[in-house]
């Protein structure tokens, strides 16, 4: 069985076109997280017109300014990284 991350793995920038393709709305966003395993490594992301990122636990809007980041996943506070790593 194929896992999330063989699923998933460098298809960021295609889900982020796909996107904003569907709604262009949104911005696409090139940077970089930083794995345990692998290091630095290149990710893409959405933003909406007034630079808002998705909590990947909750799914509550917040400014990607305000934002706390583990790897690639973003969350609207450090309570809700901590749910989402089982903590």
């Amino acid at each position: 069985m194929e896992t999330n991350y063989q699923k998933y793995r460098g298809k960021c920038k295609e889900y982020v076109e796909k996107a904003v393709k569907a709604d262009p709305s949104l911005t696409a966003v090139r940077g970089y997280y930083d794995c345990p395993l692998f290091g630095r490594q290149q990710h893409w992301w959405c933003v909406d017109s007034k630079g808002n990122i998705t909590c990947d636990q909750c799914g509550k809007v917040v400014p990607e300014s305000e934002a706390y980041f583990n790897g690639r996943y973003a969350f609207c506070s450090y309570s809700c990284a901590m749910r989402f790593v089982g903590l």
